[in-house]
C-alpha cells in the first residue's frame, strides 16, 4: 500500500507541472484559480492543454492546520454545452503527522462528473457524491501566500502541493529555485531559475538561458526576464536522482511571474516581431512606392531585388512580403522580407533584421546568385553561385544579440577545381580551406541542411493597407 501512496503523490506532483493562468470567462474560459463560493477555503485549479483541448483540474482542501486534507484530480474535455466533463477522476485523504509528513489513502479512481461554467461561478457536480454541489467563484483572495516567492521586482508562484519539495535562493536579481532531495544528494538540485539583466548584452550566449518577457520598474527602467535552466549536461546528471526534480525542472517553462508593487511584467514583451519592426517594415514600404533605385536601396541596407520585383510586377508589394521567425533560438524573433514565391525560391530571404540591444537592426542582403534560407530551426544558409560548374551552400549561426553570422559549416560543387571529383566540403570556409569528398559523403551531410523554412510570406501590400 505504501508504494502505491507513493506513485499516486507523484502522479499528483507530475501533473501540477502548470500554474493557472488568470481567471477569465470570456469566451466561457474556465482556465484559472476559483475558491468555494462560501468560504474560499477550497480551492480549484482549472489549467488548459496547449491547444485547450483538455483540462487538469485540481481541486484542494486548503485550511492551515488540518489533520487531513481532500485532494481531487481529473482530465475534464469541454462538452457541447461548454461544461467540463471528466471520468476517472481521483479522491485521496492526504494524513498529515505532528511532524508534518504526511500519508495519502486512496478513495477512488473512477470518479466522474462535470464543473458546470456559468457566467460569474462554477459548479462542481461529482457523481460518486450525489449530495455534491458546490459553487466556486474567481479566487480573489491571496490564497498562495506560503507558495509565492519574491524578490525586489518580481514574485513567482508554486503549487501548494510541491511544498517541502524545493529550497529557494532570492536575491535582488534573481529567483532560484532547487530541488531539495537532489541537493540533500550532492547533486546541486539547480531546478531552474527567473534571472533579470538591464542590458541583452549581459545574457546574451548564456548557456540554458532564454528571455521570456520584460519586466518595467516604477522608474521606467526596461528589465529582460530570463529563464535559466540547466544544461543538458547537468540535467543527465541528476535525471533519475529525483522524481521531484523533474517536475521542478518543467515548472519553470509555465510558472507565473508577476510584478511586486508597480513593477509590471509583460510575457514576451520585446520579443514578438509584430512589435519590434514596425519602422522597419515602413521603410521598406516606402521604399517600394518611391521606387528607390539600386544606390539608394543599398545605401539603405536592402537588397536590390525590390528594384527588379518592382520593374516586372504592376503591384510589387504583392510580390514582396515578410515573415517573423526565431532564428537562433534565443527567444526573440527575427524579421525576414523576401519575395512570395514558389518552388526552390519559396522563402528565400532578401534581407533579414534581429534585435541588438532591443534595438532593431539589419544583419543581411541577398540577391538572386547570393540567397539566404532560414534552415532547421538555429541556422542561416547561404546558397550562391559563381558560375555554371560552382555552387556552393555556407551554413552560419546568428549571434545573440548581435548581427555576427558564426560560420559552421560549407559545401560546394566546384567543377572548376576539380572536373572528375567535384564535391567538396569546408570546416573553415572563411579562409578558403575545402576537403574532396565523395558523392555520397558531401550529400549525406548536407542533407542535414537541406530543411529550408518555407515561410508563407504575408504581402507588404496588406501590412500597409492595416496600417
Amino acid at each position: 500500500m505504501k508504494k502505491i501512496f507513493v506513485v499516486l503523490v507523484l502522479l499528483i506532483l507530475f501533473s501540477l507541472l502548470f500554474l493557472p493562468l488568470n481567471t477569465s470567462l470570456a469566451d466561457n474560459n474556465p482556465t484559472g484559480r476559483w475558491a468555494e463560493k462560501i468560504s474560499e477555503r477550497v480551492v480549484m485549479d482549472i489549467i488548459p492543454d496547449k491547444n485547450n483541448n483538455e483540462y487538469q483540474i485540481f481541486i484542494t482542501w486548503r485550511e492551515d492546520n488540518l489533520a487531513q486534507k481532500d485532494i481531487y484530480r481529473f482530465n475534464a474535455i469541454k462538452d457541447k454545452d461548454g461544461n467540463l466533463a471528466y471520468k476517472n477522476g481521483v479522491h485521496i485523504s492526504r494524513s498529515y503527522n505532528p511532524d508534518k509528513t504526511y500519508k495519502d489513502e486512496l478513495n477512488y479512481s473512477d470518479g466522474s462528473g462535470l464543473i458546470q461554467v456559468n457566467e460569474n461561478e462554477l459548479v462542481w457536480i461529482d457523481n460518486k457524491n450525489k449530495k455534491e454541489n458546490t459553487a466556486f467563484i474567481p479566487a480573489n483572495k491571496d490564497l498562495t501566500k506560503d507558495t509565492t516567492i519574491k524578490n525586489k521586482f518580481l514574485s513567482i508562484t508554486l503549487p501548494e502541493e510541491l511544498k517541502g519539495f524545493y529550497e529557494v535562493e532570492v536575491k535582488k536579481n534573481r529567483i532560484i529555485i532547487y530541488d531539495k532531495a537532489s541537493k540533500e544528494a550532492g547533486f546541486g538540485g539547480y531546478a531552474f531559475g527567473i534571472l533579470l539583466y538591464k542590458n541583452p548584452s549581459e545574457h546574451a550566449m548564456m548557456p540554458g538561458g532564454r528571455k521570456i518577457g520584460e519586466l518595467v520598474t516604477r522608474f521606467g527602467k526596461i528589465y529582460d526576464v530570463v529563464l535559466s535552466q540547466p544544461t543538458d549536461v547537468q540535467y543527465d546528471y541528476v535525471n533519475g536522482s529525483s522524481e521531484s526534480y523533474k517536475i521542478l525542472y518543467a515548472l519553470g517553462e509555465k510558472i507565473n511571474i508577476t510584478g511586486v508593487g508597480k513593477n509590471k511584467f509583460v510575457k514576451d514583451q520585446g520579443m514578438k516581431g509584430e512589435d519590434l519592426y514596425k519602422d522597419v517594415l515602413k521603410k521598406h514600404i516606402t521604399a517600394i512606392k518611391e521606387e528607390w533605385d539600386s544606390t539608394k536601396l543599398e545605401q539603405e541596407n536592402m537588397s536590390y531585388m525590390y528594384n527588379i520585383i518592382r520593374d516586372t510586377n504592376k503591384n510589387p508589394l504583392d510580390k514582396i512580403g515578410y515573415a517573423y521567425n526565431d532564428v537562433n533560438g534565443d527567444g526573440i524573433e527575427e524579421l525576414m522580407i523576401g519575395e512570395i514565391a514558389n518552388g526552390d525560391w519559396k522563402g528565400v530571404i532578401y534581407d533579414m533584421y534581429t534585435m541588438v540591444n532591443r534595438k532593431p537592426i539589419h544583419v543581411i542582403s541577398g540577391g538572386s546568385r547570393n540567397r539566404y534560407f532560414a534552415c532547421n530551426d538555429i541556422f542561416v544558409c547561404n546558397e550562391y553561385s559563381s558560375g555554371a560548374n560552382e555552387s556552393g551552400w555556407r551554413i552560419y549561426i546568428l549571434v545573440e544579440n548581435s548581427t555576427e553570422l558564426y560560420p559552421q559549416l560549407g559545401f560546394k560543387y566546384d567543377g572548376y577545381e576539380n572536373t572528375s571529383s567535384p564535391w567538396f566540403i569546408s570546416y573553415d570556409f572563411v579562409n578558403d580551406k575545402w576537403i574532396n569528398v565523395t558523392e555520397n559523403t558531401f550529400k549525406e551531410r548536407k542533407s542535414v541542411f537541406d530543411r529550408y523554412k518555407r515561410f508563407d510570406y504575408t504581402p507588404l501590400s496588406k501590412y500597409d493597407s492595416e496600417n
